[in-house]
């Protein structure tokens, strides 16, 4: 049966303005009036810089920006999205501040959450079996952004022999949930984009065999199409020859412009071109902190979004009651399974 359309969910959390202005100023006067229920932290100084330069963000045009993104989501029916300001803001910086991309952006988040919950959509971070896979420190953002103030380094370290009873499913599946955090709390990371290090030196054969064309395209289509954190490097590290069937499955999937920021590396001497050595983790010997470290302190950051998670049940799309062409797994790949290239900024 169609369901009627839910309460959108709303935090109660303290109301950040995002800029200080001048009130004897008639007009500063009015943005701030304009502001005044805006729930966004203020931006550091070199990240207003960068989000007016590199993302078109107008601080005067915010609040309409976000009355008119969720205006448009109060009107589709099919779709029930979390519309807070913090949530949204992020959609629309990771979008460059177009509208219309933003739109099919969040359609593109809700619509896979709903479509690939296992991969897309955990909504208990404190199962058992999740904080099981988390603590293995697969998936990790590091404490300190590239060069103090650029991207946000995010490490994934593939197949550790104890990960081997886990799907690649449920792994990746660990680190869509640390994206939604950093989407949710990381101005580096929404503002600056988002440097992955895979590192490949234990990558478990199960894992590669597990990586098919389908999983692809849903892993792929997510990342790049939904989530709104600019991949702004992907770097390889140690990758075994194995590893080349599924680079060559996946790469035609992405657009020439992100080809070109992919980079293998057999060595850190290498990685360190492109990543100075301290901002790697304490293990790899770096200064940006100790994989352990690393692991208590996300671990306890689950335990302050286990609410969140949980009330995103309450949010996805319902293909019965969509306008147009339904995104199923049929609509979103094509009956064929056939699979367009990306489309990324």
């Amino acid at each position: 049966s169609k369901r009627h359309k839910r309460k959108r969910f709303s935090h109660k959390s303290k109301v950040f303005f995002l800029f200080s202005f001048n009130k004897n100023s008639a007009k500063s006067s009015c943005v701030s009036c304009a502001l005044r229920m805006l729930q966004i932290r203020v931006l550091n100084e070199d990240l207003q810089r960068k989000a007016k330069e590199e993302l078109n963000e107008v601080p005067t045009r915010i609040y309409e920006d976000l009355k008119a993104l969720r205006k448009w989501i109060e009107e589709q029916a099919h779709l029930y999205a979390n519309i807070d300001d913090q949530f949204l803001i992020a959609f629309l910086r990771g979008c460059k501040y177009s509208l219309e991309k933003a739109k099919k952006k969040i359609d593109s988040y809700y619509t896979l959450k709903s479509a690939f919950p296992t991969l897309c959509n955990v909504t208990n971070v404190d199962s058992a079996r999740f904080r099981e896979i988390f603590r293995l420190g697969l998936c990790l953002p590091l404490p300190d952004p590239l060069h103090d103030n650029g991207p946000r380094i995010f490490i994934m370290r593939g197949g550790l022999p104890t990960a081997e009873r886990f799907t690649v499913e449920e792994l990746m599946a660990v680190n869509h949930v640390l994206q939604d955090i950093l989407m949710l709390e990381d101005d580096y990371a929404v503002v600056n984009g988002l440097v992955m290090i895979n590192d490949f030196k234990t990558l478990a054969l199960t894992h590669v065999l597990q990586a098919n064309p389908m999983f692809l395209k849903k892993f792929l289509t997510y990342n790049y199409e939904a989530i709104p954190l600019r991949i702004k490097s992907n770097h390889f590290l140690n990758a075994p020859k194995m590893f080349d069937s599924v680079y060559n499955v996946g790469k035609p999937m992405l657009p020439l412009k992100q080809q070109d920021r992919i980079f293998f590396h057999s060595s850190l001497d290498s990685l360190s071109r492109y990543v100075p050595l301290k901002y790697l983790p304490n293990d790899y010997g770096g200064e940006n902190g100790s994989i352990a470290k690393i692991i208590d302190e996300w671990d306890k950051k689950l335990d302050k979004y286990r609410d969140h998670f949980s009330k995103s049940t309450e949010w996805g799309t319902d293909e019965e009651l969509r306008i147009g062409e339904t995104k199923d797994q049929n609509g979103l790949f094509g009956i064929d399974g056939s699979f367009r290239k990306l489309e990324v900024d």
